[in-house]
């Protein structure tokens, strides 16, 4: 092979090697761009669960554990009925009422954000296995509550009643006081509102385990879908 020939070969050679490597450079690009897109889109809908599953799991824990030690959990012994609320004033909601109507806040969140993201399952970037598992643990979630009357499609309700358009935020605590404040409202809310009032007297403790176990579940499965760290004992860590 004369000279020519060699330089001839090396130059292809080159030119075959140096597109290769543009190709396989913008391939990348592309798998890394739609990769930050899909870890994008998930978040948006599966970090809210996540923190809203630790904190209502945590909350529901410092009632499981008062009610070991002392046979209830007195800061949310504050009412006898949900139909005593309609005449609190904003005092009561900013103080004595804060421990068990916060608790409820939390939970009606949750209950959004599970029905949002149930929702948009089809929507999420996830594997065929994780998309199955996610529906089958909100799922789990939801009858766990049923089991203590407050039922699924109550739970929907109320979720869908704490987001509000067209934002698509959900209610904070003050303006979730401010819809329990209207009796007509309110009354959407009395199954949850009851089973807090239950389970502060250290009734249905089966069923609040129940809960929890389900919440806990869950909480393990957003954690490893997100590569985060364990929420729960974040969440318990944060309170040392």
């Amino acid at each position: 092979m004369n000279t020519l020939s060699v330089t001839l070969v090396s130059v292809l050679t080159s030119g075959v090697i140096s597109m290769g490597l543009v190709w396989l450079t913008s391939r990348q690009q592309r798998l890394d761009i739609k990769r930050t897109q899909r870890e994008t889109h998930n978040g948006s809908y599966l970090n809210p669960l996540r923190w809203h599953t630790a904190e209502v799991h945590h909350r529901l824990s410092l009632y499981a554990t008062a009610i070991d030690r002392h046979g209830c959990y007195r800061p949310a012994q504050v009412l006898t009925k949900p139909q005593d609320i309609d005449d609190k004033n904003a005092d009561w909601f900013a103080g004595t009422g804060v421990a068990l109507i916060s608790s409820i806040w939390m939970t009606a969140c949750l209950f959004a954000q599970m029905t949002r993201t149930r929702h948009d399952i089809p929507f999420l970037r996830l594997s065929a296995k994780d998309d199955t598992k996610l529906a089958a643990l909100i799922l789990k979630v939801h009858v766990a509550f049923a089991a203590c009357d407050i039922y699924y499609a109550t739970q929907t309700s109320l979720g869908t009643d704490v987001i509000l358009e067209p934002d698509g935020r959900v209610r904070s605590y003050r303006e979730f006081c401010e819809l329990l404040s209207q009796p007509d409202r309110r009354v959407w809310a009395d199954p949850l509102i009851w089973f807090h009032l239950t389970i502060a007297n250290g009734e249905r403790r089966s069923n609040l385990q129940r809960v929890l176990g389900a919440l806990q579940e869950l909480s393990g499965f957003l954690d490893d879908s997100l590569a985060g760290g364990a929420s729960l004992r974040a969440r318990w860590d944060a309170e040392l």
